[in-house]
């Protein structure tokens, strides 16, 4: 199938890019021209990316006539999704002239927007696995987007299917002081359900040709994925040779993560096939030297920590 993937040179876009590819999809990746995104251009087919902005329709409108199916991603998150003045105009907007652009040139194609859990806010108190049908809780710009940007959608008589992602951490990530800090943002014993950005891509490219539309999945690593937020943190720390994190660092506010039932998007989508430690052997592997310098100045590194 024909399939475009805007964001697709992006953090979790080239997972999904490349899991497209492999299922043979015809893809074309839109994306801004950055010094980043060429670099990263380079490991697909020559010919596979169109450079534009998604706040110009005609930088992208030539290719949606031909299309199946457009995976959107493209979405400025955070933390800049909540300083940034041009946020809400690139996400909110953008969605919006993507949509009006879709209906007019091939009302028949296929729209799968990459959502968030984090529109369900705060559930600490709650005791059940959150579903999908579970009212929505925006609590800043960027949840606020995604629900613009859902409502949007939704209403917009096209075939749609929304895709709700959980935590899925890249298996490379900046690992500068000022990034490590932003972990204490999430409480010490806060509930997280972990997924694979692998198993993502897996989601959203079994999105293209799915038995269903207009329906919003939870996507999520599954019960076997499922701990606590220092478990995690101290998982990647030891795998860094760095002691476990201190527990009075951490934020006691509430924050928006938790278990999630994925019932739904794993019978239609097949998608789970990884857990937290697969994600450890993959990050060990892209981080190569990398790691090794961290390990090495560790007992260093210990004392800002």
């Amino acid at each position: 199938m024909k399939v475009m993937v805007t964001g697709g040179l992006g953090g979790l876009g080239q997972y999904i890019t490349q899991e497209c590819i492999n299922q043979k999809h015809d893809v074309t990746i839109f994306d801004l021209k950055t010094r980043s995104s060429v670099k990263i251009a380079n490991r697909f087919p020559k010919g596979t990316v169109c450079y534009g902005d998604i706040m110009k329709p005609d930088t992208y409108q030539d290719l949606i006539p031909n299309l199946d199916a457009i995976i959107h991603l493209a979405f400025i998150l955070p933390p800049m999704s909540e300083k940034a003045s041009f946020a809400r105009n690139i996400n909110v907007e953008g969605t919006k002239l993507l949509v009006e652009s879709i209906k007019e040139l091939n009302p028949d194609c296929r729209l799968i927007f990459a959502s968030s859990v984090s529109l369900y806010g705060p559930t600490t108190w709650y005791n059940k696995d959150i579903i999908p049908e579970r009212n929505i809780n925006p609590t800043d710009n960027y949840t606020r987007h995604k629900a613009e940007c859902e409502s949007i959608i939704r209403n917009s008589g096209l075939e749609w299917l929304i895709l709700r992602i959980a935590e899925a951490m890249y298996l490379s990530f900046d690992l500068s002081p000022k990034n490590l800090e932003r972990m204490y943002d999430i409480p010490y014993n806060q509930r997280v359900e972990f997924i694979h950005p692998k198993d993502v891509a897996l989601a959203f490219a079994n999105a293209v040709s799915v038995d269903a539309k207009n329906e919003v999945f939870n996507i999520a690593g599954g019960v076997n994925c499922r701990m606590l937020f220092h478990e995690q943190i101290d998982k990647i720390f030891e795998t860094l040779n760095l002691p476990p994190a201190k527990p009075n660092k951490f934020s006691t506010k509430t924050y928006y993560l938790d278990y999630y039932n994925t019932e739904k998007s794993q019978k239609l989508l097949k998608y789970q096939n990884r857990d937290f430690e697969d994600w450890i052997e993959d990050f060990k592997k892209e981080m190569g030297r990398t790691r090794d310098v961290i390990a090495f100045f560790a007992p260093i590194a210990k004392f800002f920590l």
